[in-house]
């Protein structure tokens, strides 16, 4: 491939926090920012700051020069590609970008129909359905395996642009900038007779509920009660008041003894050091997220009904508590013993989604070449 330039848009808080810890998005900008730096055909790789503040603070760990963290119109040579990815880009921007003979991909790391569904519907309607002003921006569409089945045709319909599937990448970065300030290492510690698991779904879109988790934990502790010794559900402090959730987490027998209790938001490497022995997820349509990546990186016992993670992990099927349940105690029996084996197949799947390999590397400069 011919040599090229890439610009990634990035949000710079006013107070310059790029809030690389907030969501799995954000860290996806770093991860696709070091692809294209270790890509050797890339002469150069910058972060559009479209956000609020020109002096972002870098977390420590964190590998981003802060000199590649630019406005768009500080950068004095042609761009060949601009990925819509961290931040939104404006129309002046776009037609400054086209004017200036880039190209314009929209990255879509999130499902936008299921999210504007839900807040079309909500009472009163939330301001964060997608908006179409972009409509007419973009030469081609990148989007990750979990969404193109149903996210795929909305947008070719909507954008009247090819809509390419794009791998999904991961570095274990976040997890080892974290290790400084943790009291444990990271990682799984074999050897305990009662297990703490961990329920880390975020519980702000319906892809993603604690709803399946905890049906799937509670069916665990009626058999076997004595293998508990905590059930943490995070992300759900909020809910504590909600008509529904109060009902629903009431009538568990884990509730009712007091081992599943409701929790606030953690960092996912804070959580899994000190209070997680194993971790129970559940989604819809939206089999893969960094979360999975985060736990198998630790080498913890990840519970999940990811279809494209059955080989990995302990899965069991979708919507389904007694699978659910037979998949937690069997990780619960077994995984000390398996440990060298589940950490083997751990590393296996994350070497696949290494963000700078020669393989993800060629992936996205395939796609990069299809459009020009």
């Amino acid at each position: 491939m011919r040599s090229y330039t890439v610009g990634i848009t990035i949000w710079v808080n006013a107070s310059g926090d790029m809030g690389l810890f907030e969501n799995g998005l954000r860290q996806n900008v770093v991860f696709l920012y070091n692809l294209f730096r270790a890509a050797p055909n890339c002469r150069r790789v910058v972060l559009l700051n479209h956000g609020e503040s020109d002096t972002p603070v870098i977390p420590p760990g964190i590998p981003v020069a802060a000199s590649d963290i630019v406005r768009s119109t500080a950068v004095t040579e042609k761009l060949d590609f601009v990925i819509n990815l961290g931040a939104a880009i404006d129309a002046d921007s776009a037609q400054r970008y086209r004017e200036a003979g880039s190209k314009l991909i929209s990255y879509k790391g999130g499902n936008g129909i299921v999210i504007s569904m839900e807040a079309i519907i909500a009472q009163p309607p939330r301001n964060d359905a997608e908006r179409y002003f972009d409509r007419d921006f973009y030469d081609a569409i990148w989007m990750t395996p979990q969404h193109i089945r149903t996210y795929k045709s909305y947008c070719e319909t909507i954008y009247r642009c090819p809509v390419f599937e794009v791998q999904q990448i991961w570095q274990p970065l976040f997890l080892e900038s974290r290790n400084a300030h943790l009291q444990v290492p990271f990682g799984y510690q074999p050897g305990r007779a009662k297990k703490r698991i961990g329920i880390l779904d975020p519980n702000i879109t319906v892809m993603k509920t604690s709803h399946l988790p905890m049906l799937v934990c509670d069916a665990a502790f009626r058999q076997q009660p004595e293998l508990f010794e905590a059930i943490y559900v995070t992300n759900a402090l909020q809910l504590m008041n909600h008509p529904h959730f109060s009902s629903f987490a009431g009538r568990l027998e884990s509730v009712k003894r007091k081992i599943m209790t409701v929790e606030p938001r953690f960092v996912t490497a804070d959580f899994l050091a000190h209070h997680a022995d194993a971790v129970v997820t559940h989604h819809w349509e939206n089999g893969l997220n960094y979360l999975y990546y985060d736990v198998l990186y630790g080498a913890y016992p990840l519970i999940h009904n990811s279809e494209f993670l059955t080989d990995v992990g302990y899965y069991y099927e979708s919507f389904d508590a007694d699978s659910g349940a037979e998949a937690l105690l069997r990780a619960m029996h077994e995984h000390d013993a398996n440990l060298p084996r589940y950490r083997e197949s751990a590393r296996a799947l994350l070497a696949r989604v290494e963000a700078t390999s020669p393989a993800a590397i060629a992936a996205h400069e395939a796609l990069l070449q299809r459009i020009g």
